[in-house]
C-alpha cells in the first residue's frame, strides 16, 4: 500500500485514519509485527505531529442498524431514548463515498423538528420494541427529568454568579449524607 513517512504503523485488522485532538491524522496500517512496534510508532508520530498533513479521507462507510434502549439524556418530556451496542449484520450496508453523497445531495435532508420523536413514540418503541416494562421507563423518566432539572439549576447559578456558593452546598449535602450513612 501507499504509506507516506508521516504514517504510523501497528497491529490493527484494516487501515483506519484517526484524527486526533490537534487536527492531526494518524494512520495506521496492519502489519504482523506484533504490538511491540506500537508505542515507538505512536511516540514517533506524536513528536512529529507537527509535520503530519491534516486531513482525513474516507473511500467507503457503512450504514447500521442498531437497536434502541433506554437512555440517560436528560429529559423533561418522557423517557430518554439511546441507541444500544447490538446492530443487525444482516441489514448493514457498504456504500462508496461518492454514492451516498450523490444520494445525499438528492435527498432533502430533514429540520432539527423533523428529527424531535415524540413521548409517546418513544414509550411505544422501547415497550414493544425493546421490551422494556411501565415501571422500568417510569423509573428512567424520573432520573431524567431529576437530570435535566439539576441541570438547569446550574447554569441558572452559573448565569448568576452563585457557582461558587452552590459548589459549597452540594459539598456540605454530601458530607451528611455521608455521616448519616455510618
Amino acid at each position: 500500500s501507499n504509506t507516506s513517512d508521516n504514517d504510523v504503523h501497528a497491529s490493527f485488522n484494516s487501515r483506519t485514519s484517526i484524527p486526533s485532538m490537534d487536527d492531526t491524522t494518524h494512520s495506521f496500517e496492519s502489519h504482523k509485527d506484533g504490538d511491540a512496534n506500537l508505542d515507538d510508532s505512536i511516540h514517533s508520530a506524536q513528536s512529529n505531529s507537527n509535520n503530519m498533513k491534516r486531513n482525513v479521507s474516507f473511500s467507503s462507510l457503512e450504514i447500521r442498524t442498531y437497536n434502541v434502549t433506554l437512555g440517560d439524556a436528560p429529559t423533561s418530556n418522557g423517557p430518554p431514548v439511546s441507541l444500544g451496542w447490538d446492530y443487525d449484520p444482516d441489514a448493514t450496508v457498504e456504500q462508496s463515498i461518492d454514492h451516498y453523497e450523490n444520494y445525499r445531495a438528492e435527498a432533502p435532508r430533514r429540520n432539527k423538528h423533523e428529527m424531535l420523536m415524540p413521548a409517546a413514540h418513544r414509550e411505544y418503541l422501547l415497550m414493544r420494541e425493546a421490551g422494556f416494562s411501565r415501571g422500568e421507563i417510569k423509573v428512567a423518566m424520573y432520573e431524567a427529568q431529576r437530570t435535566a432539572k439539576q441541570r438547569e439549576k446550574t447554569v441558572r447559578g452559573v448565569m448568576l454568579g452563585l457557582q461558587p456558593v452552590q459548589e459549597v452546598l452540594e459539598k456540605t449535602k454530601r458530607r451528611l449524607a455521608f455521616g448519616k450513612k455510618r
